[in-house]
């Protein structure tokens, strides 16, 4: 029987160095081979099997490299602006910016407002008009470089706060798995009971806050931590609601704005993408997960709760499904090499996560896709520290040690 040219590279991963691999994968892809549909990839490509094979084994760090540096023809990006959405993973992301502003010595548009105020770690909300006047002042002559803390997004806005080559970035969750965790986290029970006492002793409160929005909500009420809040927090507002070419005109400023939309779901692909993009390090992507429910109930729901909220929060559905299907053609233009240091990140993300919680000092090997670097105790640090912590941090760096009200402070 013969092989075809998809299986010949395969197999050859059996008898030559994965460095060799990498080549050889890269010149099929250039000469008609490519990878399946994403989620084959995920499920059931034998691609997958194949760099589970090379890089499952214990210790393994990806190829070695002959050389100290890992060749680059890019220069790291350091103006980032994150919009940062809710319940979304956000404050993982947040984390890595943290970092990375810190080693880089970078500045941070923090939120001017008195510390432990009513929403002091949000720059602005839905209905304020963002100015430079929420924004933590610098010194003069100096300009923001990152911006992770909420703020709805205004195009305008924005662009007179951040530099003109700032890179703009977001991440978006499937709609229902966000709803439920702000529904958990804002602890919307509690509200609903106040509504209606007897539900005190109802086994699914999400079920019945779905089935009966507008009891809770209002009739009048368009976004909410339960209602298009993703949509909200990229600036979305009432136009969009009720007027679906509104709608699609700005989803589609939204795209030419964002150089990436990164996807919850996807969460280790969408910091590789974000990697490239912003020609960073295996290093700079490194993360714990943040600010997870880690004790979350077990709900059991039915088709009926899903149609039920796809038609409370149209809007994050319109969005989510859009920059998936743009998400995954990204995923899918990728070369084999793409997958392959996948899998490497993954292996390091494992072995970080491991040496941090027993408290140890981890040395990651150099690769063609990375330097060798050391994670000692004073990272794992880092990469524990929380969005709150964090602040306080960037605070003291910016000379503000009193935490006191400033003239222009938002309260």
């Amino acid at each position: 029987m013969r092989m075809t040219r998809t299986q010949k590279c395969i197999c050859c991963l059996v008898v030559v160095p994965l460095s060799v691999v990498i080549l050889v994968l890269s010149h099929a892809l250039q000469d008609g081979f490519s990878p399946k549909g994403y989620q084959d990839y995920r499920h059931d490509n034998s691609m997958s099997e194949t760099i589970h094979h090379w890089s499952g084994q214990q210790g393994y760090f990806g190829p070695k490299t002959n050389k100290d540096n890992v060749t680059k023809t890019c220069s790291p990006a350091q103006n980032i602006t994150f919009v940062k959405t809710h319940k979304t993973g956000s404050s993982t992301v947040a984390n890595i910016l943290m970092r990375y502003g810190i080693v880089n010595d970078l500045n941070f548009a923090l939120p001017n407002k008195k510390w432990n105020s009513p929403g002091f770690n949000i720059i602005s909300r839905a209905g304020e008009v963002l100015t430079k006047k929420y924004i933590y002042p610098l010194p003069e002559g100096e300009e923001y470089n990152i911006l992770f803390n909420h703020a709805i997004y205004n195009r305008t806005a924005f662009r007179m706060i951040m530099p003109e080559n700032a890179v703009y970035i977001t991440i978006l969750r499937e709609p229902f798995r966000q709803f439920v965790s702000s529904f958990e986290y804002y602890r919307i029970d509690r509200g609903m009971v106040q509504v209606e006492p007897s539900l005190i002793n109802a086994s699914n409160l999400i079920s019945t806050y779905l089935a009966s929005p507008n009891l809770f909500l209002g009739k009048t009420t368009l976004f909410s931590y339960t209602k298009n809040k993703e949509a909200e927090d990229l600036g979305f507002g009432k136009e969009q609601f009720f007027n679906s070419e509104s709608f699609l005109n700005y989803l589609s400023s939204i795209e030419n704005d964002f150089k990436l939309v990164m996807i919850l779901e996807y969460f280790d692909e969408s910091l590789l993408l974000l990697k490239h993009e912003l020609c960073w390090t295996i290093r700079d992507i490194l993360y714990i997960p943040l600010n997870a429910n880690n004790k979350k109930t077990v709900w059991n729901f039915t088709e009926v709760d899903h149609e039920n909220h796809r038609r409370l929060s149209h809007l994050d559905y319109a969005l989510y499904e859009h920059f998936l299907k743009v998400f995954t053609q990204k995923l899918k233009s990728q070369g084999p090499d793409f997958f392959l240091e996948l899998s490497h990140f993954q292996m390091v993300l494992a072995n970080v996560t491991e040496s941090c919680e027993a408290g140890a000092r981890l040395t990651v090997s150099g690769t063609v896709w990375n330097k060798p670097f050391v994670v000692d105790s004073h990272e794992c640090d880092l990469l524990r520290m929380s969005v709150i912590s964090g602040l306080e941090l960037l605070y003291k760096r910016a000379g503000r040690t009193d935490n006191s009200r400033n003239e222009s402070v938002i309260v």
